[in-house]
This record gives structure tokens, C-alpha cells and sequence, in this order.
């Protein structure tokens, strides 16, 4: 959680330890990190020590030990900060007076983890354990011993007074000596009123049962300086009834604030200065726990910035942390006064709305999100903006712990996301079944590409005046327990899962060695179009992969065609894309672009990537008998396609009429169910190919 900073911090500071441990799987605790200063305190470095917490813990005085364990045990059960006064063994055999303080922290695994830091005070100890000394004696010691050693008395009638005070009293309390043994009320007038209950009550109930007081609190001295004191005592009853403690008290207040810094870098996003994965974990907890008790409802929701790293890429890193940090204002600015946003990570911020009217706001939270950070940003005068995907969970509906609920806030997100961004997607328990098969189609998949059980099915392209063979095109098939799966949902899970690239490969390979195969039986298959992902086309060994390919098959390059629909073609990726499609192009092969007119291609960027045809998307085919508006599309297409000296294929023919129509528009070429239905039957692709060659 803290990496090196810590030990960089406390490791020059002999008098002061930090270390951070937590409890595994055992349900033991264990070191995670230590300070080098341990070595001054316990004569050990942090290689001897390791991540043995018994260790040190053996070095305990074993006077100490119980009423310590009791202290840490109570917190730990309540989660809350622990502090307390004892001895350790030292390297010469001797024991050392100690401060431990410990404070809770919740990570990511939800894992029970505290930052504890231990402070040498065996000076101030030592002074405080020779009051029974002689009067002169113990002047001689106390007067040099940094800190406030002195005795309190409570009379039976329940005044009190100061007696026998070291000269460190007087600066700690900033008060004279004849102030002091006047009345003691101007000392509690001192304590922050937050902290004055927990006081009295803890120097009550060490009266009443004469037990050691052990006490951390406040003080605003007459200066106006807040102080943090750490006070110890021993009561004793005199016979007239008088309760006297033998009491030490110092300024902890630099500890303290080496503690807050900790707990700033613990808690903090320091880019943005927004709560981070930690403190949202333990405010949504918090939160969860009182609506489970009230009946009420709160809202989490996860933010993802569509396609940030453009953003990165235009302004440098630099200009990214800028938008990022002004992304983290805006969010602030449209988050309610009670809720809390916190940075996750990267592009990814979190809002927790803790207490929802009616669970239906959620929704116009995350529309006041999306309108806030769809507005323009001067960057490096720049005006960007950015759409984002938003993933919203209600609770307790949607899960009854963070853990579950921070899990099904992310499966909304990652729908969001993968139904291309610029949308809001709500939790729902069928999200939850759809993740668990994509974990088990993922799995399945990764197998099926190792083992060559990816088939490649062989659809034909014809010239659409003669209806003579032209070509196929080349598609993935994957069966899984007998059952088919749908090509866009494991070809849209191998990008999602990194499986694209070796998915791809697959297909390439089959597909060539299938031709090989035909040319080799008199058949030739005319060029083989093959659709190509974005992985494939951005990975600086495509080309390369491709040449060695067609020469190990015998294939020349003119014999394949590589497809990529528009988004692949003109999304993040464009430059190292389109410098691939020139890498395929000098050798010989040639580019067609899919779904053309359902992306934002444009005619600068068509000839800016050496496109050789125009795949006309079915959904526009379907309807040009009766819709004036798809027949007008598919006219301006082909038209617009011959202009630039680009061929057409229409795709999805099912009709006669359908081809009539493609013919009376000069369409070039078409493919369907009304020509061929994809095999992946290489009799059937050879029985074909014979017809094909008679007529």
C-alpha cells in the first residue's frame, strides 16, 4: 500500500518505528514492512527481524504483556485505533520504555491490516519511575528529562491538585508554576471538548479501580497551539482517602502528525487528492451497514472515461494528468453534499451516494455525471471532452457486502464499456449469469484455440451480374459441447480476454491451408477474404506472419484480401493500424473494408489507408425493395465506391429481387443464403467449386 515511502520517511528517526502488518490466512498477523530504526529500539535489523511479529512480541515485558494484548484485542475486534505504554527487551538485555500506537487500515482484499508505529520514551519513563526517589534526587532527574512528570491528587470531596511538578509541565501546558498549583481547572479547560468525555472517564475509572491510566488526547494551550499528549499514571489510595497518581505526560503531537501524513498517503489519490479504492471500501461499508439497518438505499457507481488514452496520446502524460484532475473537480462539483467520490485507478472514479431517496435516482445521478464531463475543457488551450460509461448498483439491493457490490458495479461498467461506451448500465442478476459464462467461455476458448478446435467456414462471393464465382470470405466457427456459439460473442470475447491475436492466427492459418488444398485438386478458390481484428492489425508481427504464411502454403499475395470493418480501422489505434495495412499492402495483397456506412469513415481516410473495396453492411440490403431510404444508401455507395476506383460487395442477399435491384445499381459483387450458406465442410466447399467450374 505505502511502497518505500514509509521506511524513506521514518528509517533516519532511531527514537521511532513504523511498521504495517496484517493478518493471513492463518489468522496470525505477520510483518509486512518495518522501519530500519527498529534495530535502535529491540537491537534488530528488519532482515533479523522478518515478518515474524512474534518476535518482537516476545520481547515484551511480561509484566506488560496481558494489559497490552487486552488494549490491541479490544481494538481489533472494533476496529479502532489502539494506543498504550510498556516495556521491550533491548540489545543489551535491559528493557526500554515504549509508546505503540496502532491504527486500522482496509485494502483492497479486505484484509485485516494496521499501521503501528513504536516511540522511545524510556528517558521520560525512567523520571517518572524515580518519584519514590528523595525530593533533591528526583529533581536532579526530572528537571532534564523532556515532558511533564508530576503527582494529581483527587480529595475524597472531589477537588484536585498539582503537586510536585517537573519544569517540563510548564512548557507543555504553557502555564506558570504558581498557575499550576493554583487551581488544576485551567489544565482540563485545555482538553478539545471532543476529547473531554473519553478523559475524565479514563481518569475516573482508573480512580475507582486503581489501575494504571493509560491515556491519548488533545489540548489548545493558551497560545492557541493544539497539542496530542500521551499520558500514563499509577493511582494510589492514601489513608485520609486521597487518590494520588503518579503521572508522565509528553508532547506526542510530531508523532501524530507522522501518523496523519501516513494516513493521507494511505487514503489519498495523491494525483487528484479524491479518496481512494481504501477509504471507499470502508465508507461503502459503512454505509451499507446503516441502510441495512434503517431499510433505506444508497447508490454506488463506477465512471470509466471513454477511450482516455487519445487523450494521452494528443497532450502527453502530462496534459492527462491535467484532464484527469479537472475530470476529479467536476465530479466534485455534481456530487451531493453527503457523497463521496474517490479515484480507482487510471481513467476509472467511483461516486457513492450513501443515502438515495428513491432508489430511481441513480439513474439521474449518473446523467448529471455524464452532461458534467461531456462539456468541453480547455487542456493546453485545447477544448476536449470526453463520453464516459457509467456501471450503478443500488444498495442493499444489489449485494449485501462492498465486496459484492464494488464486483456487480464493475460488471455493469464492463457492460457499459463493451456495448461501446457512452452508456449507463444498471446492475442486474442476469449480468452476474453472463459474467460467469464469459469466465467459462473464455476458459473453453483458450483451450479450443491451443488444441485447433477454432474451424474456419467458407462462404462464396459472386459476380453479381453472372452470378459467377468470385472469391470467399473466410469466418470463424467454434462449437462447444455440441452447441454452436455465436461468432459475435467469441469474437468479441477473444478481444476482451487478450485471445484475439492467436484467435486471428488460427483462422489465417486454416484458411491457407484449406486453399492450399483446393489448388492442389484443380480448384482454384479465387482470393480468400479474411475478417482481421484490431490486436491482430496493431501487432508490429502481423505482416510479417502474413508473408511467411502465404509462402509456406504456396499462396500468392494476391490471393487474399484482408477485412476490417470501419471502427477497427479509425479507432485509437488508427496510425499503427494504418501503418500495418501499408505493410500488408506492399505485399500484394489487397484491404476491404466491412460494414461500411454503419461507422464514420470518411473519403480522406479511404484513401489514406488504400482501401480496394466497399462491403455493403446487410442491414442496409435488407429492406432496398421497400425502403426508398436504403435503396438511396446503397445507389450513393456503389456510386460513391466507383468514383474512387473501388469495387462493391453487397452482403446479406436473400432475394431475387434483392439482386435485381444490385444489378440495375451496378453493384459489383454480392454474397448470401440466396448464393451459399458458410460450410465448414471441405467436401461441400468442393462439390461447389466443381459446380461452379461447369457453369
Amino acid at each position: 500500500m505505502f511502497g518505500t515511502r514509509p521506511g524513506f520517511l521514518l528509517a533516519n528517526a532511531p527514537p521511532f518505528v513504523f511498521m504495517r502488518v496484517s493478518r493471513n490466512e492463518n489468522r496470525s498477523y505477520r510483518i509486512d514492512y518495518i522501519s530500519e530504526s527498529c534495530q535502535a529500539i529491540w537491537g534488530l535489523t528488519p532482515a533479523e527481524v522478518g515478518d515474524d511479529l512474534r518476535l518482537l512480541w516476545s520481547r515484551t515485558h511480561p509484566d506488560d504483556a496481558p494489559a497490552m494484548l487486552r488494549t490491541m484485542r479490544e481494538a481489533g475486534a472494533r476496529r479502532v485505533e489502539w494506543a498504550g505504554t510498556f516495556r521491550v527487551l533491548d540489545a543489551q538485555g535491559g528493557y526500554r520504555w515504549v509508546v505503540g500506537r496502532g491504527l486500522p487500515r482496509d485494502d483492497l482484499a479486505e484484509t485485516d491490516t494496521w499501521s503501528i508505529t513504536v516511540t522511545d520514551v524510556t528517558g521520560q519513563m525512567r523520571a517518572f519511575h524515580d518519584l519514590q526517589m528523595s525530593e533533591a534526587r528526583f529533581r536532579a532527574l526530572a528537571e532534564n528529562i523532556p515532558g511533564a512528570i508530576f503527582r494529581y491528587c483527587v480529595h475524597p470531596d472531589g477537588s484536585d491538585e498539582i503537586t510536585d511538578m517537573s519544569r517540563g509541565c510548564f512548557d507543555l501546558w504553557e502555564l506558570t508554576q504558581e498557575q499550576i498549583l493554583a487551581d488544576p481547572g485551567p489544565i482540563w479547560a485545555m482538553v478539545l471538548p471532543e476529547d473531554l468525555p473519553a478523559m475524565q472517564q479514563s481518569v475516573a475509572d482508573s480512580g475507582r479501580t486503581l489501575t494504571p491510566w493509560n491515556h491519548m488526547w488533545r489540548i489548545r494551550t493558551p497560545s492557541g497551539t493544539v497539542k496530542w499528549l500521551q499520558g500514563r499514571g499509577q493511582p494510589h489510595r492514601l489513608a485520609n482517602g486521597d487518590i494520588v497518581w503518579h503521572s508522565l505526560i509528553f508532547d506526542v503531537t510530531e508523532q501524530r502528525n507522522k501518523d496523519e501524513e501516513i494516513r493521507r498517503l494511505a487514503e489519498e489519490d495523491t494525483l487528484t487528492g479524491l479518496a481512494n479504492r481504501s477509504v471507499l471500501l470502508k465508507t461503502l461499508e459503512t454505509a451499507l451497514a446503516r441502510r441495512l439497518a434503517d431499510g433505506g438505499s444508497g447508490a454506488l457507481l463506477l465512471i470509466d472515461l471513454d477511450h482516455f488514452k487519445d487523450i494521452n496520446d494528443a497532450l502527453g502524460h502530462d496534459g492527462g494528468d491535467q484532464y484527469l484532475r479537472a475530470t476529479a473537480q467536476r465530479l466534485r462539483a455534481v456530487a451531493g453534499k453527503r457523497d463521496l467520490v474517490a479515484r480507482l485507478g487510471g481513467d476509472e472514479f467511483a461516486v457513492l451516494a450513501p443515502d438515495l431517496g428513491d432508489p430511481q435516482q441513480v439513474g439521474l445521478i449518473a446523467e448529471r455525471i455524464r452532461i458534467a464531463l461531456f462539456e468541453d475543457l480547455p487542456i493546453e488551450g485545447r477544448p476536449l471532452s470526453s463520453s464516459v460509461s457509467i456501471g450503478t448498483t443500488v444498495f442493499p439491493a444489489d449485494g449485501a457486502t462492498s465486496g459484492a457490490l464494488l464486483k456487480h458495479a464493475d460488471l455493469a461498467l464492463t457492460e457499459a464499456k463493451t456495448s461501446g461506451g457512452k452508456a449507463t448500465v444498471a446492475f442486474t442478476r442476469d449480468l452476474d449469469e453472463r459474467r460467469v459464462r464469459r469466465k467459462t467461455l473464455a476458459e473453453a476458448l483458450r483451450g479450443a484455440i491451443a488444441h485447433g478446435d477454432i474451424e474456419t467456414a467458407f462462404q462464396p462471393i459472386v459476380d453479381t451480374a453472372t452470378t459467377a464465382h468470385s472469391g470467399f470470405e473466410v469466418l470463424a466457427r467454434w462449437t462447444l459441447d455440441g452447441a454452436p456459439v455465436p461468432p459475435s460473442e467469441f469474437v468479441a470475447l477473444a478481444e476482451e480476454t487478450g485471445l484475439a491475436l492467436p484467435l486471428g492466427e488460427v483462422v489465417v492459418t486454416k484458411a491457407l491451408a484449406w486453399a492450399r488444398r483446393l489448388e492442389d485438386a484443380g480448384l482454384a478458390p479465387g482470393p480468400l477474404s479474411i475478417n482481421v481484428s484490431a490486436s491482430q492489425l496493431r501487432h508490429d508481427g502481423f505482416a510479417t506472419f502474413l508473408a511467411e504464411a502465404l509462402q509456406r502454403n504456396a499462396i500468392a499475395p494476391a490471393g487474399i484480401e484482408i477485412e476490417v470493418t470501419e471502427n477497427v480501422i479509425f479507432g485509437r489505434w488508427a496510425t499503427r493500424i494504418a501503418e500495418t495495412l501499408d505493410d500488408v499492402h506492399r505485399l500484394g495483397a489487397r484491404i476491404a473494408l466491412d460494414d461500411f456506412g454503419t461507422g464514420y469513415a470518411s473519403l480522406i481516410h479511404l484513401r489514406r489507408i488504400k482501401v480496394d473495396r466497399l462491403k455493403i453492411d446487410q442491414s442496409f440490403v435488407r429492406d432496398i425493395e421497400s425502403d426508398p431510404d436504403d435503396a438511396a444508401i446503397v445507389r450513393t455507395i456503389i456510386n460513391l465506391a466507383h468514383s474512387l476506383g473501388l469495387d462493391v460487395v453487397a452482403e446479406g442477399i436473400e432475394t431475387a429481387p434483392q439482386l435485381a435491384f444490385l444489378r440495375r445499381s451496378a453493384c459489383d459483387l454480392a454474397q448470401g443464403y440466396f448464393f451459399a450458406r458458410p460450410t465448414t465442410r471441405f467436401e461441400e466447399i468442393e462439390t461447389y467449386l466443381r459446380g461452379a467450374l461447369r457453369a
